[in-house]
């Protein structure tokens, strides 16, 4: 017979871990004072998907067309991010990068290199089955929170 599960116990373990990561991608990304982590998020994202409308990055980040509009409305007037007509239709922009913009991307991006890296050396310690577990926990936790919403 398996053992009672400790909720509190897990709960406690994933809050703290995804508060320590949260504090982790704040220190990482101090380099440019001018820009919060979501705006550096939001060039990186713009960065690997060049040509990218507001929906489809609103959909990729996971929040409101308005909030992402709002924020790269900010990223245009400091200068990494630069709107352009579509070529497919009249109504709509796409985004690029500006240098000064693909400096941050690059830069995040390199940070993020290392820290898959590192967690690399850690799982290899588990069985290779491990990461697809985590996977499908991380995605039902998700479908969790969504319908909580």
């Amino acid at each position: 017979m398996n053992e009672p599960i400790d909720m509190d116990l897990i709960c406690n373990v994933f809050l703290q871990t995804v508060n320590q990561y949260g504090q982790l991608e704040k220190h990482l990304h101090t380099a440019d004072q001018e820009l919060c982590l979501s705006e550096i998020h939001t060039v990186a994202a713009v960065g690997a998907q060049e040509g990218i409308n507001i929906t489809a990055l609103a959909k990729k980040q996971g929040i409101s067309k308005s909030a992402v509009s709002q924020m790269v409305s900010k990223l245009v007037k400091k200068g990494y991010i630069i709107k352009k007509p579509s070529p497919e239709t009249e109504n709509e922009v796409v985004l690029e990068l500006t240098q000064k913009g693909e400096d941050v991307r690059a830069e995040h991006e390199k940070q993020h290199q290392w820290l898959q890296e590192q967690l690399s050396v850690i799982f290899e310690k588990y069985p290779p089955d491990t990461m697809d577990t985590l996977v499908r926990l991380f995605g039902d936790m998700q479908q969790l929170w969504k319908s909580l919403l």
